[in-house]
């Protein structure tokens, strides 16, 4: 299979890592997979070179949505390629416009377009929310990574539910190594005594780290012992820093940036919160099961079908920061409730959300779509 993977960038994300792990895999299984990427350069480019995957276009704008589709299909057409993966938004768009162009001129009917769905968009703007309406159709099938999501979708961005396939978020656990809790806690210059919270994740306003920052201090004031460590980059991070002093907290936050030390920062921790206010599928809940941490999450989309309340985690309404602080207060109360929680997350994980298991759906999905004439339902399951 020639398979081309259009995303809007290569910064480190939850699209991207799943990304990875499909094309590796498709690589793996002797397909030809290759990344256009709408977006600049990035950190995590090399890692697709490493996996013997090229990166392909590196534009530096992803709003060229009227003249990428050009340079595609002259792609699309010379290197003769049997499916067209989009990832996010702009690539949604791009590929579904190029692929159509491309397929006027095809005597095999390729590429075969497939639309992806990563989040319920609730921030979208309405001109967002026509041009996917508008673009939908000419996406043969489409992957979610949620039943949620996918549901949102067919209500507001046109997206066929025959046509559509559920595939969840995978991580590989292979090769994760957790260091021993007393070393990572030194490393990390923190207490044994600490009760540490963690998240990780962009420093956007869909990962409501405002709300978490109000948990905590409410936290705080009767587990003066907490800290609450927030690691990630984003356009908030001036903004969430000033909230946390502005709270009085700052003493006890810390913002930790980009880091690549997701096994050591997790073995610190006693337990994993997300506090998004909309998500997809979250990566992040997925490390911190496979950790073995207990997970408390906002009752939103992807989290609901990720984390099993009051079995691996606990879920909150969203955007409540006094029931965010009352489940982070319960656990750590009650360690061993928190540690079933942990240790029966870690064998949801390797039950339902291997690395393997999610690239073998797509596999299987795509060989599916190639081998029926374009345009048969792809059955959901």
């Amino acid at each position: 299979m020639r398979i081309l993977f259009l995303i809007d960038n290569l910064r480190p994300g939850g699209a991207q890592k799943a990304l990875l792990g499909i094309a590796t895999a498709l690589k793996a299984a002797g397909s030809e997979p290759a990344v256009w990427c709408l977006g600049g350069s990035s950190s995590i480019e090399g890692e697709f070179a490493a996996a013997g995957v090229p990166v392909l276009g590196r534009h530096k704008s992803a709003w060229r949505i009227f003249s990428q589709p050009l340079a595609l299909v002259r792609y699309l057409k010379r290197e003769k390629v049997d499916l067209l993966q989009t990832f996010l938004f702009h690539s949604d768009v791009t590929g579904r416009i190029a692929g159509r162009i491309a397929k006027g001129f095809s005597r095999h009917n390729r590429p075969v377009v497939v639309g992806s769905v990563r989040a319920s968009n609730l921030r979208n703007h309405w001109w967002q929310f026509f041009l996917a309406r508008s673009t939908a159709r000419w996406s043969d099938a489409f992957t979610s990574v949620s039943w949620r999501s996918l549901q949102f979708a067919a209500e507001h961005e046109g997206v066929a539910l025959p046509r559509a396939r559920v595939i969840p978020n995978g991580i590989d656990l292979s090769s994760w190594r957790m260091p021993p809790r007393d070393e990572a806690r030194r490393a990390l210059g923190l207490s044994p005594e600490e009760f540490i919270v963690l998240t990780f994740g962009r420093l956007h306003k869909q990962k409501g780290h405002t709300v978490l920052l109000k948990a905590a201090a409410k936290t705080l004031r009767e587990l003066p012992n907490a800290r609450f460590l927030i690691a990630g980059y984003g356009p908030l991070q001036e903004k969430l820093e000033a909230r946390a002093r502005k709270l009085k907290i700052d003493g006890r936050v810390q913002f930790l940036g980009y880091r690549r030390d997701v096994e050591l920062l997790l073995s610190a921790s006693d337990l994993f919160v997300l506090p998004s206010l909309w998500e997809g599928m979250s990566n992040a809940i997925l490390e911190a099961m496979a950790a073995g941490k207990p997970v408390i999450a906002t009752a939103v989309d992807g989290n609901v079908e990720q984390v099993v309340d009051g079995k691996t985690g606990l879920l909150t309404p969203p955007a409540d920061a006094g029931a965010m602080a009352e489940a982070i207060l319960r656990l750590a109360r009650d360690p061993e409730l928190a540690q079933r929680m942990g240790l029966t997350g870690r064998l949801r994980v390797e039950e339902e959300f291997g690395l393997e298991r999610m690239t073998q759906a797509y596999l299987a999905f795509y060989e599916e779509l190639l081998k029926e004439p374009v345009g048969t339902a792809a059955h959901t399951q």
